[in-house]
């Protein structure tokens, strides 16, 4: 009985950590270093400076389900949630770079800059770290608003996501 109890009350517990609604769609943004261009595979859109968000992919990776040390390969339940193989151009590499980015929607109880529009940046160490099909991935953190029934502030949400590499190994 005691047992029946208290898996009850975990299901409860946890179950608030399942209830984040991405329903937020994040309409802009902007790729930090005008000389990177980021184009959809298939052609379908391109970013550069300044753009509107081309699509909203679902893939919801937060800090409490997606630690960032087992980001790397998460690529692939992304492109499953509607995030788009990309091609990355960046400055002082002619070779484009291949790519997997997710634009996401914010979740109802988020906070600050990333939940209104997505400033993209990849910084040159990340792209340097691609180099024999290895895989950078760079995101953008936003806060969630506690609603007094559970403490959410270690939770960090992703409003976008990219994995790059010199290889295409997204495929």
């Amino acid at each position: 009985m005691r047992f029946l109890l208290l898996s009850a009350l975990l299901i409860f517990a946890f179950a608030g950590c399942s209830l984040t609604t991405y329903n937020r769609p994040i309409l802009k943004g902007k790729i930090d270093n005008p000389d990177i261009i980021i184009t959809a595979v298939d052609k379908s859109f391109t970013l550069k400076g300044e753009f509107t968000s081309p699509f909203q992919s679902s893939v919801g990776y937060n800090t409490l389900l997606m630690h960032d040390s087992r980001l790397c390969g998460a690529y692939r339940v992304a492109l499953e949630r509607d995030a788009k193989h990309v091609r990355v151009k960046v400055p002082n590499i002619e070779k484009e770079l291949y790519g997997v980015l997710a634009l996401d929607k914010a979740d109802k109880d988020g906070i600050g800059p990333g939940t209104d529009s997505y400033k993209i940046v990849i910084p040159q160490p990340y792209i340097d770290a691609v180099k024999g099909g290895k895989i950078s991935v760079v995101y953008e953190y936003y806060k969630l608003n506690s609603d007094g029934l559970m403490d959410v502030s270690k939770i960090k949400e992703r409003s976008w996501i990219l994995w790059v590499s010199d290889e295409d190994i997204f495929r």
